[in-house]
């Protein structure tokens, strides 16, 4: 009896939460971004909104695409510039293991958060189609642009700069 009560409440725990990432709209450019919540490669529940007020780039990326690892340097270099501006990257692993995922990330030295989607839910849920794909999500939790391709030094600056909080 004991063992089925907590599988009941457990069930109502779950059900009367968040809705599931997989219920999330896609992004759209002028449209807020809803929340979701993803562990990172440390254990940690991160969510969007633990960012809340700041510019969020989230980047979808794995370890099997080759032009999401050789934007890694650049990214990290443009969060390590700008992180005292206002300014976070959430890299949503595509479908790798949390030990893959972290070894890559401290093989290059990641500043920011790496997150995990395992099963990619949440970035199928977004409309990421391809890898890399980044969604800018602006101070007021507004998609402000959608950069599908690896990313340069130049775009960089030129997609996220004017956002940031001077």
């Amino acid at each position: 009896v004991a063992g089925g009560l907590l599988v009941v409440i457990a069930a109502v725990f779950l059900l009367s939460g968040k809705p599931s990432s997989q219920t999330m709209d896609p992004a759209q450019i002028g449209k807020p971004l809803g929340d979701f919540s993803l562990t990172d490669i440390k254990g940690k529940t991160v969510s969007l909104s633990d960012y809340a007020g700041q510019v969020v780039l989230i980047n979808a990326w794995a370890t099997w695409c080759p032009p999401c690892k050789a934007e890694m340097p650049d990214l990290n270099a443009y969060y390590q510039a700008h992180q005292d501006e206002g300014f976070v990257i959430l890299a949503v692993n595509a479908g790798d293991s949390a030990s893959v995922a972290a070894a890559f990330a401290n093989q290059k030295g990641l500043a920011f958060p790496v997150l995990l989607d395992p099963n990619t839910h949440l970035l199928t849920s977004l409309g990421v189609q391809s890898f890399p794909t980044s969604i800018l999500v602006s101070a007021d939790g507004v998609v402000k642009t959608i950069h599908v391709g690896m990313f340069t030094p130049e775009a960089l600056e030129a997609e996220i700069t004017p956002y940031l909080l001077k």
